[in-house]
């Protein structure tokens, strides 16, 4: 890692490496942008400071949007790559507010994305780091032509480093068979059984021969529910080949 001044911003350079992006929990509520994986972050430069939407503008015009505005300057926004490897050094200057990101993802997750480091894009919501209340960087994600936020600039190394092939992508989306034996096991442990536990325990004499049909409707629903809450966590896909 080194820094330099130039055009009055102080770059810092990163030989990159392997980050993991993404989290495990899953749940609607409390889940995170999923699933975590591996991702080779090529050599970059990025800025020591963040900079405000506006100095961006100020910097580089604001024709077509100033993200378009840089990157015809040859100077984008960095990945989330990028980001984490730039900040797990903890020498760049901390910003009071988001971090826009140059990556967009669909509000699904990271499915079907590359893990090569490249921008993750163009279509879905962009992804931010927004700083919370004990100092740490949680991944969000926000509308496309988000207006308010701190931007750091990256700029190639040389040689450019170019991208090719498939990017050793994420699979599109979770195994369909692994979900549905995960659901039905969750039904049975956490809605049906507890439903006809209570049901014997409280119910009629009869009952459960004649309320049977019901008491399974409402296990499923009852397991359903739980998924607000949490759902087994995703494991860590990791990179299948090294670099050439």
């Amino acid at each position: 890692m080194t820094s330099s001044s130039g055009e009055d911003i102080e770059w810092v350079s990163f030989d990159g490496g392997v980050v993991v992006l993404g989290g495990s929990r899953r749940g609607i509520l409390f889940g995170d942008i999923g699933p975590p994986h591996e991702s080779r972050v090529r050599a970059f430069e990025i800025s020591r400071r963040g900079y405000t939407i506006s100095e961006v503008e100020e910097r580089f015009g604001a024709k077509g949007g100033w993200e378009m505005a840089m990157t015809a300057a040859g100077i984008r926004p960095p990945t989330e790559g990028e980001w984490i490897c730039a900040h797990n050094s903890e020498v760049l200057e901390p910003v009071a507010g988001d971090e826009l990101l140059i990556d967009r993802i669909e509000p699904r997750g990271y499915w079907g994305q590359p893990t090569d480091g490249r921008p993750k894009g163009p279509n879905g919501q962009r992804l931010i780091r927004r700083r919370s209340d004990s100092g740490d960087y949680i991944a969000h994600l926000a509308p496309s032509e988000i207006s308010e936020g701190f931007v750091r600039f990256v700029r190639p190394v040389r040689p450019p480093q170019g991208w090719e092939g498939d990017g050793n992508p994420l699979p599109p989306g979770p195994d369909s068979t692994r979900r549905f034996f995960e659901e039905s096991i969750i039904a049975i442990v956490v809605g049906i059984i507890p439903s006809f536990a209570w049901a014997a325990v409280n119910a009629r004499p009869g009952y459960i021969a004649e309320g049977w049909p019901g008491l399974i409707l409402g296990g499923l629903m009852l397991s359903l529910l739980t998924g607000i809450l949490w759902r087994p966590r995703f494991h860590l896909f990791k990179l299948d080949s090294e670099p050439e």
